[in-house]
């Protein structure tokens, strides 16, 4: 890998790429991160994109990274096909290099992990986590794709005002010690967990894993969170249990009524 390809993985992700970079096999092949461009959201958190301003992006096979202000991580969008674009996370569930697009599948240029552009899933290891799908729709008419940075779960109570409010009749398993609920609240766009744990109390948490991003995973026997990337454990209260994490998990304010569980912060 050349110095110039070194010095772009570190401009996408700044200094936290630097490992990464140094670390890169000299067999590494020659495939570059998507370009960069940096934008801004709504208040609603909505990008949308001309996609005739950016000419990485333009033609079918095309790809652009995009760096939304004060979002956590950067989002690639693909070109798959006449008037088909994907939006998928940006960094590889590897080892957190900043991927590429060869026109068929997504392709990290650090370890040649591959995935699917559709769906995220992982076509080729060593990955074996796959790439978070945001929500968006393109609009053939004005050539504008809108990107839903926090889309939720069809299902699942919306964040209003940074408070989500999971009734007992639509989640039951919040009245039992030992219950968990997790779903992605529109309005904060990513997976929260809610338990009801062993003595009764109830806790809150966010699902990025603090270590490179990745979604974390309930284990209802253990009554922790697990990260598929790098096995970074957490307690239900986002404490680190073990793992190569080091900064617990954003936790948010719970209370209990009559008839609900109100989680605050969401936001």
């Amino acid at each position: 890998m050349s110095t110039t390809r070194r010095g772009f993985l570190k401009g996408i992700l700044g200094t936290s790429a630097a490992g990464a970079a140094a670390t890169l096999p000299a067999c590494a092949p020659d495939i570059n991160p998507a370009p960069v461009t940096d934008v801004t959201a709504s208040s609603e958190g909505v990008v949308s994109l001309q996609v005739t301003r950016y000419p990485d992006l333009e033609p079918v096979g095309g790809s652009l990274t995009v760096r939304v202000s004060g979002a956590s991580e950067p989002v690639l969008v693909t070109h798959n096909a006449k008037d088909d674009f994907s939006v998928l996370s940006s960094i590889c569930t590897h080892a957190a290099c900043p991927l590429g697009f060869d026109g068929r599948e997504v392709v990290c240029p650090c370890h040649l992990s591959k995935f699917n552009p559709v769906d995220g899933a992982v076509t080729q290891r060593p990955a074996t986590v796959g790439l978070r799908k945001y929500t968006s729709k393109y609009n053939p008419a004005t050539q504008v794709l809108s990107i839903d940075l926090r889309a939720g779960e069809e299902g699942f109570p919306a964040a209003v005002n940074g408070e989500v409010r999971l009734t007992f009749a639509q989640f039951p398993a919040l009245r039992d010690n030992g219950g968990i609920v997790n779903g992605v609240p529109s309005g904060y766009g990513k997976r929260i967990f809610i338990f009801r744990r062993d003595d009764g109390t109830l806790t809150a948490v966010d699902s990025i894993c603090t270590h490179q991003g990745c979604e974390v995973e309930a284990r209802p026997a253990e009554q922790d969170l697990f990260c598929p990337c790098h096995a970074s454990i957490f307690s239900s209260s986002g404490d680190v249990v073990s793992g190569v994490a080091t900064l617990p998990l954003k936790k948010f304010t719970v209370s209990e009524t009559t008839d609900a569980v109100v989680v605050t912060g969401v936001q």
